[in-house]
């Protein structure tokens, strides 16, 4: 049956006529979380259809590092659509040129070579394929809390069983190993503890278990949708040595924590750490989507012309929005800033006092988890952030069983905002304390 398009007057017949359209995997959190049906945005702010605010703090899943609607962005990104808008990656721009010029200045290798792509999902497979072709192995490793992704090699490796359920057969050879994370909020000043990390180490290390067929190790430097867990100060340089001892690359998942989120420009400098293949997305288009996978020309010139291409990979107009993106976090130093107000956030939320409710941190810089202790569990945390919504702002739920409220603002947010944030969070948790 032919469908008629259909203007939403209001936001209902909107989220109605979403609901009706869009595949369950979509249109069930769009109704049920969440979701909103938006007229504009601006800054850390989105106003619905009713003219209502919110204080976005999940900046579109990490994404808007400047805010919504940036003017100097939306100007990059006008020009270019303007000038030339796709021409499909065979098709090079002066934009893809100047971005690839200026992540090869911030990449930690001194001969960088990139291999763009559209989604952080491809990316990841992208990694995989770069580390089997380079290794001439089989087997990933990853981590349980991990995500890399939902198409058949980043599904591999991401750590979630309810994912997988509807698939049948994954294309990749993976093993989640545990991760220790830091038991709670990295701040700037985090130092490595001396402790021995717990990660099975030593099951990999056995004769029989086969560690020459492992081609990488793939590794997140905070679990994001894994509850906002930080990797324990020292591990990261740890996994280096032993990736670096058994002939193993280790694969930087950075599509959340890259560009200033965690207070450094990437996750792993937290631990001066130089990995093999480090993965990039989010936060680079400022909103278009573009990815990549990195490394030294070494290891990247291994794998063969046209085994991961897409149509839409190194788009000009996504280009030209990711050189904004990343003069701006350089040239603003924002990485200080999203480690200054992640402190500052944090500090506040450990500073309530709410009777019969625990809060524990975990996180680092702007990506901040804060895990409600409560009898209601995992459904008290869904009406607090339901409840958040109603008080105008705007959160996320992450963790095995989204017991932990994710704030990942956008790396300008305001102090003023910062302050509405902790305060809705503490007034919902009150009100649905009393219902």
């Amino acid at each position: 049956m032919a469908v008629s398009p259909t203007t939403a007057e209001d936001a209902g017949t909107a989220m109605r006529e979403l609901t009706r359209f869009e595949s369950p995997s979509m249109s069930v959190t769009i109704e049920n979380d969440i979701g909103l049906i938006v007229s504009h945005a601006d800054g850390p702010y989105l106003w619905d259809r009713d003219g209502r605010r919110y204080l976005d703090l999940t900046a579109g899943s990490g994404v808007h590092a400047l805010g919504h609607g940036d003017p100097g962005l939306l100007t990059a990104m006008a020009e270019q659509l303007h000038s030339f808008a796709h021409g499909g990656w065979q098709l090079g721009c002066p934009a893809r040129a100047e971005l690839s010029g200026r992540l090869a200045e911030l990449l930690p290798w001194p001969d960088p070579v990139l291999l763009y792509c559209t989604t952080g999902s491809e990316a990841v497979e992208g990694a995989l394929k770069v580390a089997r072709a380079a290794t001439g192995r089989r087997q990933i490793l990853g981590f349980l809390g991990g995500y890399h992704g939902k198409t058949g090699g980043s599904l591999a490796v991401t750590a979630n069983s309810s994912l997988r359920r509807d698939v049948t057969e994954l294309p990749t050879a993976a093993m989640s190993l545990p991760y220790p994370s830091a038991g709670g909020y990295l701040t700037a000043e985090a130092v490595p503890s001396g402790a021995e990390f717990a990660w099975g180490q030593e099951i990999l290390e056995h004769p029989d278990f086969g560690l020459d067929d492992v081609a990488a190790l793939v590794v997140e430097p905070v679990q994001g949708a894994g509850g906002m867990l930080a990797a324990s100060p020292g591990w990261l340089a740890h996994l280096r040595e032993f990736t670096r001892k058994h002939g193993i690359l280790l694969v930087l998942d950075e599509i959340y924590t890259g560009f200033g989120r965690t207070g450094s420009m990437f996750g792993f400098q937290h631990d001066g750490v130089v990995p093999d293949l480090v993965v990039l997305g989010k936060a680079l288009g400022g909103g278009l989507p573009v990815s990549l996978v990195a490394g030294p020309r070494a290891v990247m010139k291994r794998i063969a012309p046209l085994r991961q291409t897409s149509t839409f990979s190194a788009n000009p107009v996504a280009c030209a929005a990711g050189n904004y993106v990343v003069r701006r976090v350089v040239e603003d130093d924002l990485s200080r800033r999203a480690a200054e107000t992640g402190d500052a956030l944090a500090a506040a939320l450990a500073a309530l006092r709410i009777p019969g409710i625990e809060i524990t941190l975990c996180g680092r810089g702007l990506m901040l988890g804060a895990r409600v202790h409560t009898t209601g569990g995992a459904g008290f945390v869904k009406a607090v952030v339901a409840r958040m919504r109603e008080l105008g702002v705007l959160v996320l739920r992450g963790g095995p069983d989204g017991e932990v409220v994710k704030l990942t603002p956008p790396l300008t947010l305001p102090a003023d905002a910062a302050t509405a944030a902790i305060e809705a969070f503490a007034k919902a948790i009150r009100d649905e304390l009393t219902r």
